[in-house]
């Protein structure tokens, strides 16, 4: 393993993680709930989600480890492609389905390393561009992928009915 001056290794993730994602992914649902609970709320993952990733072949996670192999961050993506449509240009893109690097370990560039994971993952793959969703109450995170270059090129718009 080869790991940076934080001591973090950015790595495929394995079976064997499934219970420190699974963890990571639960911080993760309670971050979003606590933005936007009339959308989300703080849940259980039971490792069936990201088994079938992990054990899958369009996309992959890895994981942010320290020295002594625990996880501190992870990021999950996957290929996607644009619909055929005659008025869209057709693009094969990386889509960051998921990132999270654990409370402790914010803001000490881990996030930035594993974006820079995902990018190299795009170009082995020869892919287009970058793709990701955020919630737009997550400031801190815009600002992250905009350091990252990333631009909104859209936006989603709910109208409550209740």
């Amino acid at each position: 393993m080869m790991f940076n001056n934080r001591n973090i290794c950015i790595r495929i993730a394995a079976l064997s993680d499934l219970p420190q994602i699974c963890g990571l992914y639960e911080e993760f649902y309670a971050y979003n709930a606590a933005l936007q609970p009339d959308y989300y709320r703080a849940g259980k993952e039971t490792g069936a989600y990201p088994r079938a990733v992990i054990t899958g072949d369009s996309g992959a996670i890895f994981v942010a480890a320290d020295q002594d192999d625990r996880i501190v961050g992870f990021v999950h993506i996957e290929s996607g492609k644009t619909q055929a449509f005659s008025s869209l240009v057709e693009h094969n893109y990386v889509e960051v389905i998921d990132i999270i690097v654990t409370r402790n370990h914010r803001n000490q560039g881990i996030g930035a390393m594993l974006m820079e994971r995902v990018k190299e993952w795009g170009i082995s793959k020869d892919l287009d561009y970058i793709e990701l969703f955020v919630l737009s109450d997550a400031k801190g995170e815009i600002a992250f992928y905009e350091r990252e270059g990333f631009k909104e090129m859209s936006k989603t718009m709910r109208a409550p009915l209740k």
